[in-house]
C-alpha cells in the first residue's frame, strides 16, 4: 500500500471496482477502499443473490409441472437452509474470483471505512491516502421508513430476507416496487403466506399500467395477497412472524466526512453530480451514490464513463426487468412521453409456440410505435424470458428502428424474440399470428 495514489475509489461495487479497473487499464495507481466485500449490493446481498433463489423458486415450479410432459415426478421435502448455502457458496465464488480479477490489474483492495480529510485526502484505519482524484461508489441501503425500527428479526430489510434459514409461515411485505415483489415473489413460491401492501395506486409506480395490472394478477395465482393504495400498510402487524421493508434505498454519504470537502449534496443526502462530475474538480461520484438509476449496469458505465473522461456520453435507452414469476420488463425511448401519436400492439404468449412447448402461457408482448414513422418507441414484456428479450427490444430502440426494418426471416422459430415483431404487427393490423377479431 502507497500513500500517494493517482486514484483512490471509495466502494467496491460495480461502478467502484469497473472504474477502478478502467483506470488501472490505462496506466493510473489506482486503490479501492472497502468496508466490506467486493462486489457491492448486486453482488452480496442485491440482484445476484435474489436471482439465484429466484432460480431456485423457477425449478420448484418447473418440477411441479413435470406431468404435463409425460413424466411423473415429485418434489422432494425442500430444505431451505440447503438453498441458502448453495446460494452463499455461489456468492463466495464470485466474490473470490471478482477480487481475484481485480487484484490482476495491481489495485491495492484496502479494508476499512473512508472519510475525508480534505478534497484530496481521505483517512482510512488512521491512515492517511491522497490522490489526483478521488471517485465516490459507496452505493445505497435499504431504507427504512419513520417509526419502523429495523431489528433484523422481527422487521427485516431486503438483505435480512436473503439470509433467512427458514421458511416463515407468513410475511408481510411493505413496498410494491421491484425488490418488494422479487422477494414476494420467492417467499410466495417456497410456500410463505405473503401480504404485499403498497401505499401508491399501483405496483411499480411508474410503470406501464396494464404490465404493473397483469404483475399484480399473477402474485394473487400464487397466493399473494395484495393491496395497492394502502394507506395504513403496518396495520396488524402483530399477526405477521416478519415484516419486511422493502420501500426504497437511501444515501450512504453520511460515514464519508463530506463536510471537511465543498462536495454539494441534494435534499437526499446523495451527491450532487451529472456524468460523475461534482462541484469539485478533484471528487467524482458514480452509481447509487448519486440517486440515479440503482441499477448495477448503468453504474458500471458510470465508472468507465469518468475513467475515460467521457463527461457528455452518449444518450442509451436502459432496460428494465423485475423477477416476478414470470418476470417482467421493459425499454422506452427516454423522450417517450412527447410522442402523441402512437399505436400500442399487443401478442400474448399463449399464441407462441415456443412458449406454449415451454408451458409458459402466462404473459404478453407490449408495443408502441409512432404512427407516422412506424418506429418502436417502448416495448413491455411479461413472461418467461423478459428480461433476455428486453435486451433484444432496447437494441431496436437505440437504433431507432421502425416495423418496416424487421422481417421473419430475422427471427427463429419457434422462438420467443419473434413476439416482438408479431406485436408490431398488431399494431399495424398485420399480424398473421392471431385470429380475426
Amino acid at each position: 500500500m502507497n500513500n500517494k495514489y493517482d486514484i483512490i475509489v471509495i466502494g467496491a461495487g460495480p461502478a467502484g471496482y469497473t472504474c477502478a479497473v478502467r483506470f488501472a487499464q490505462l496506466g493510473k495507481s489506482v486503490a479501492i477502499i472497502e468496508k466490506d466485500n467486493v462486489g457491492g449490493t448486486c453482488l452480496n446481498v442485491g440482484c445476484i443473490p435474489t436471482k439465484f433463489l429466484w432460480q431456485s423458486a423457477k425449478v420448484k415450479n418447473i418440477i411441479s409441472k413435470s406431468y404435463e410432459y409425460g413424466i411423473k415426478t415429485q418434489t422432494e421435502q425442500i430444505n431451505f437452509q440447503d438453498i441458502i448455502t448453495k446460494k452463499n457458496k455461489l456468492i463466495e465464488n464470485f466474490r473470490k474470483s471478482l477480487q481475484k480479477s481485480i487484484e490482476s490489474y495491481k489495485i491495492d483492495i484496502i479494508k476499512g471505512v473512508a472519510s475525508f480529510v480534505s478534497d484530496s485526502k481521505i483517512k482510512i484505519n488512521d491512515i492517511e491516502l491522497t490522490a489526483d482524484k478521488i471517485i465516490i461508489a459507496t452505493g445505497s441501503v435499504p431504507k427504512s421508513i419513520p417509526n419502523v425500527k429495523i431489528d433484523h428479526d422481527k422487521f427485516i430489510d431486503s438483505t435480512d430476507a436473503l439470509q433467512l434459514q427458514t421458511i416463515p409461515k407468513n410475511m408481510l411485505v411493505v413496498g410494491g416496487g421491484a425488490v418488494g415483489i422479487e422477494l414476494a415473489t420467492i417467499y410466495a413460491i417456497f410456500g410463505c403466506e405473503i401480504t404485499l401492501r403498497e401505499i401508491l395506486p399501483q405496483l411499480l409506480q411508474g410503470e406501464d399500467t396494464e404490465l404493473a395490472k397483469e404483475i399484480e394478477k399473477n402474485l394473487q395465482r400464487q397466493g399473494v395477497t395484495v393491496e395497492v393504495d394502502c394507506k395504513e400498510p403496518l396495520k396488524d402487524i402483530d399477526t405477521f412472524e416478519k415484516v419486511l421493508i422493502a420501500t426504497g434505498r437511501q444515501s450512504t454519504t453520511d460515514e464519508l466526512q463530506i463536510k471537511n470537502t465543498d462536495l454539494k449534496l441534494d435534499n437526499k443526502k446523495y451527491i450532487d453530480s451529472k456524468n460523475g462530475v461534482t462541484n469539485n474538480k478533484n471528487i467524482f461520484a458514480v452509481g447509487d451514490v448519486t440517486g440515479k438509476n440503482f441499477l448495477a449496469y448503468t453504474a458500471q458505465q458510470d465508472g468507465i464513463n469518468v475513467a475515460e473522461n467521457i463527461t457528455n456520453p452518449q444518450e442509451f435507452v436502459i432496460p428494465k426487468a423485475v423477477f416476478s414469476y414470470p418476470p417482467s420488463a421493459s425499454v422506452k425511448v427516454n423522450d417517450f412521453e412527447k410522442y402523441t401519436n402512437v399505436v400500442y400492439g399487443k401478442f400474448p404468449f399463449l399464441a407462441s409456440a415456443r412458449a406454449q412447448i415451454e408451458g409458459q402461457r402466462t404473459g404478453f408482448v407490449k408495443v408502441a410505435l409512432e404512427k407516422q414513422t412506424e418506429r418502436i418507441l417502448a416495448v413491455w414484456i411479461i413472461g418467461t424470458n423478459a428480461d433476455e428479450l428486453a435486451d433484444v427490444a432496447s437494441v431496436m430502440l437505440q437504433n431507432k428502428t421502425r416495423v418496416k426494418d424487421l422481417s421473419k426471416n430475422m427471427f427463429f422459430h419457434p422462438g420467443l424474440s419473434e413476439m416482438i415483431l408479431n406485436a408490431c404487427e398488431v399494431a399495424l393490423n398485420k399480424c398473421t399470428e392471431l385470429p380475426k377479431i
